[in-house]
């Protein structure tokens, strides 16, 4: 390599960067080298943890990037960091990069988030790497005072799901004058596509058993506790549950329409919930309702919980007065959705809507002003399991491949 830094130079310095890295029962810091060279132009650029940055003022651009990747798909982290020993000046001639010896960290984890914390001058490039290689979600937290970054790879534990109104992973987005009431959240959490796959494959094969198949609901049912399979719900439909002697769950291998139609909980005691599992999307639009009677005021978030694939696209209104009162699961890490109704989010909240509990999804975009959407704070130390504890969820994290080179460099 040879340095054109002018009359500037070029040095090595130890302890430039430190990365730590931790999971629950992993912790390691890793403190590396760098070599740096100040142009007359005011640019530094600097060769730091096998990535190249440059930096003016409080700028820093990304030149190459360090060997350090996530893959979601494959629950993997890898991260391959160089180290450069010596604290000592280097003349800007060329120079000779010898390597030392490279030091394994960690090679499995199990069922794990990762956290790493990055200081260095260069933290705002390090950022926007990560922002580029695994979404905004994955950015905790950002110190300008102490040049740190930190990111969390994996999903976060599904117990904080719910706790608070709006949790998304990609994009929020609410009309300035939308009536919009209680926290927001951003992180990625676990997809739910294997196990609702499963569950409607199991009431299929006779492995579950089912009170009832409803077929296509395009009239008014009224059921009780117990389990229930239907293959859409139609505008026409109308289900109403009494959960005064359990819970119900409805399996629905399709779309949900509810423009104009309801589901609704009539009754219940205790805990006892609804619980809706489906592989399609939620249309509620022209009047449609999913809520606890008498739907017309604030009564109980924690009775209705409708999940859905990471594929599943929601509509909220327009048209009529609509009302969606309980907790909608639908995470995702997609973020290119069709426009629908000129929306662009997984899940569309439109005019003339009540929303009463918590959303989760990639993104949702709140667009009118005649929307309100309010947290009921009970949901925040309810316990809600997103699937029965028969099926589990896909890992986080379960490869965690690191190594840690060590270069030493010299003028030839």
């Amino acid at each position: 390599m040879s340095f054109d830094s002018g009359q500037s130079g070029a040095i090595t310095k130890t302890n430039a960067v430190s990365i730590e890295i931790q999971s629950s029962d992993f912790s390691k810091t890793i403190q590396l080298g760098a070599i740096e060279y100040s142009g007359d132009d005011g640019n530094i650029v600097a060769y730091q943890a096998g990535g190249v940055w440059r930096k003016r003022g409080n700028q820093t651009l990304m030149l190459s990037a360090p060997p350090i990747e996530y893959d979601a798909e494959k629950e993997t982290l890898w991260l391959s960091v160089s180290d450069v020993s010596e604290d000592e000046g280097l003349s800007s001639e060329k120079l000779s990069m010898v390597h030392q010896k490279t030091v394994p960290i960690q090679d499995v984890v199990q069922n794990e988030t990762v956290t790493l914390t990055i200081t260095s001058d260069y933290y705002r490039g390090w950022e926007s790497y990560f922002r580029h290689q695994a979404g905004d979600a994955v950015i905790r937290n950002v110190d300008h005072s102490n040049r740190t970054v930190s990111v969390e790879l994996g999903y976060l534990e599904a117990d904080v799901a719910f706790d608070s109104g709006v949790t998304y992973s990609d994009d929020y987005t609410v009309h300035k004058n939308a009536d919009v009431d209680g926290p927001t959240s951003q992180g990625n959490l676990p997809l739910l596509d294997t196990v609702v796959s499963e569950m409607i494959n199991d009431t299929e094969s006779g492995e579950m058993n089912v009170d009832d198949d409803l077929g296509t609901v395009d009239t008014t049912l009224t059921r009780g506790d117990g389990a229930y399979v239907a293959d859409s719900i139609e505008e026409a439909g109308h289900l109403r549950f009494d959960l005064t002697e359990g819970n119900a769950t409805l399996f629905v291998d399709g779309d949900i329409d509810a423009s104009g139609s309801t589901i609704t909980v009539t009754d219940w005691s205790g805990n006892n919930a609804l619980k809706v599992y489906t592989t399609g999307d939620l249309d509620a639009r022209n009047g449609g309702d999913i809520c606890v009677d008498p739907c017309a005021t604030d009564v109980d978030a924690e009775r209705i919980h409708v999940f859905g694939t990471s594929e599943m696209q929601v509509d909220f209104g327009p048209g009529g007065n609509s009302r969606f009162e309980g907790v909608l699961y639908a995470a995702s890490n997609e973020d290119d959705w069709p426009t629908r109704n000129g929306c662009e989010s997984q899940v569309c909240v439109h005019s003339n809507l009540d929303v009463y509990g918590s959303i989760v999804a990639s993104s949702v975009k709140i667009h009118a002003t005649s929307t309100e959407l309010a947290y009921d704070s009970s949901l925040d130390t309810a316990d809600i399991p997103l699937h029965p504890e028969s099926y589990t969820l896909p890992p986080r994290i379960t490869y965690l491949n690191n190594a840690h080179h060590k270069i030493d460099v010299t003028n030839e």
